[in-house]
């Protein structure tokens, strides 16, 4: 039964769905796969591993052939431009105007980056290379084919389907920046450069996320924050012979060890309170439906010695999942990612060392004040050395988490029905470990904003790391799935209207 035209019976509904799926399968092997995969040969790095990324032009090849891309899909009322300032990396800028004939009272503004990490080449298995990308069965190989380079594909082809079917859509920007790898650190300034085009979206889709299988929609309700940090430990001014030093000069390792214990329990792993937050209750009920789902998957898909065990009780089959679930995503955890002073073993002496330095990364909530976390976080380190040791802190940086507010429930209802259309399966809720920095400013600027994120980013994928992986199938049916969305989100900004 049609109201306004804006609602059609499930029938009709299904109906629609069959055709987004034909379109975007046709659409995406004759248009898409070809030019994603040449866009992988590209070994555009992004500019924090790239020290020579202005003058190599590699970034500047990879942006015009998107660019040219989007330009070649014709679509209607669309116009590309490429944003790019001295000593900045690019932004591309795609307008897509609303429906022809439909009042604009809505703008979308979606967002993917084209920038990659650095190889790793040496890693990846036979067969397989970073800058030469191969489809094995229903997976394609190659460095950016899942992080992020597919977001850019099926945001347009999403609008494209949408198009040739006749779907409406609302006013819909497309930005797609070439530094999010090295910590977005040109996005505000584009984003104020043309605030004047996103104006004030009602909805963002992010598309550079995770899934925890490729059986439904996954969507990101939440990001940790991450609090880097340099720092050294000093006691003399050079090294000198343990046996005539040890027990009178304290070694900078075992303080080092002592400050580090300030921050997380040495026998647990558990990082102290100061960097822990109430986690809402809908959120971890969330979790433990995403953990009933995954069960082992969770820590299954870690190279796990013979032996070793997650930071749970995995023998309790019920509680584990959900405890590790919130481990990840809502609760802190710390790493020592790197460390200096420490000789190679067959270079080390019987000598008393004068300086160990190390980089520590603490993962911290969502919704924790990054501001205070770092100050917090140079106080623990600083205050008080054992020894009256000198402590230098050479970097301290802190990106914010990010938690989403409650969606719409007529988007929550159109998610849920597009999951369940492509997929077969309920849409499940849950939070990544991860960090995208820059959606916490953009929550803070768009505070009225629906969130949309959403990703390929699940089991061997391997973004960031050798033999990264986009599974073809779960990426046609996240197009679908989001073409579906942009139409259906643009009905119910019609219904409201007319309310």
């Amino acid at each position: 039964r049609r109201v306004h035209g804006d609602f059609v019976s499930q029938e009709e509904k299904r109906m629609d769905t069959k055709k987004i799926e034909a379109v975007v399968g046709e659409i995406f092997d004759k248009d898409v796969l070809p030019s994603l995969m040449e866009y992988c040969k590209i070994p555009n790095i992004s500019p924090s591993y790239d020290p020579s990324w202005e003058s190599n032009g590699l970034l500047d090849k990879a942006v015009y052939h998107i660019a040219s891309w989007i330009e070649s899909q014709k679509l209607v009322g669309c116009k590309v431009k490429v944003l790019k300032e001295p000593k900045r990396t690019h932004m591309i800028v795609a307008v897509i105007e609303a429906t022809p004939g439909k009042k604009e009272e809505k703008t979308v503004l979606m967002y993917a980056h084209c920038d990659k990490m650095p190889p790793v080449t040496a890693q990846w298995r036979k067969g397989l290379g970073p800058y030469t990308p191969v489809i094995e069965g229903d997976r394609l190989y190659a460095r950016g084919a899942a992080d992020d380079g597919y977001g850019t594909y099926a945001i347009i082809e999403c609008i494209k389907v949408c198009q040739q079917l006749g779907i409406p859509h609302d006013r819909i920007v497309v930005t797609i920046e070439a530094c999010e790898e090295s910590g977005s650190a040109d996005i505000a300034y584009y984003y104020e450069q043309i605030k004047e085009i996103i104006q004030t979206p009602s909805l963002l889709v992010i598309m550079d996320s995770g899934c925890g299988d490729y059986e439904r929609l996954w969507i990101t309700t939440s990001l940790r924050g991450n609090l880097r940090c340099d720092f050294s430990v000093k006691v003399i001014k050079e090294g000198v012979h343990s046996g005539d030093a040890g027990g009178i000069v304290p070694e900078t390792f075992t303080i080092l060890r002592n400050i580090l214990d300030r921050i997380d329990d040495p026998k647990t792993g558990e990082v102290i309170d100061t960097f822990q937050v109430k986690i809402p209750e809908k959120r971890k009920k969330e979790i433990e439906e995403a953990g009933m789902i995954l069960g082992e998957k969770i820590w299954g898909r870690f190279p796990f010695l013979p032996g070793v065990h997650p930071m749970a009780d995995i023998n309790d089959k019920k509680k584990a999942p959900a405890d590790l679930l919130l481990n990840r995503t809502w609760k802190a955890s710390m790493a020592v990612t790197g460390a200096e002073g420490l000789p190679k073993l067959q270079d080390a002496g019987n000598a008393l060392r004068a300086e160990t330095a190390v980089r520590i990364s603490v993962r911290i909530p969502p919704s924790l004040d990054p501001v205070k976390a770092k100050e917090d976080l140079k106080i623990l380190i600083t205050k008080d050395p054992p020894y009256g040791a000198k402590i230098d802190i050479k970097d301290l940086t802190v990106g914010a988490g990010m938690a989403c507010k409650e969606m719409a429930p007529a988007l929550e209802t159109t998610i849920k029905e597009a999951s369940n259309y492509f997929y077969g399966k309920d849409p499940i809720y849950y939070g990544e470990g991860g960090s995208i920095p820059f959606l916490s400013t953009l929550a803070q600027q768009f505070p009225t904003a629906d969130f949309l994120i959403t990703g390929i980013g699940g089991p061997e994928s391997c973004a960031h790391g050798p033999n990264e992986m986009l599974n073809l199938s779960y990426t046609k049916k996240i197009i679908s799935c989001l073409s579906y969305i942009v139409g259906n989100y643009y009905k119910q900004t019609q219904l409201q209207n007319i309310i």
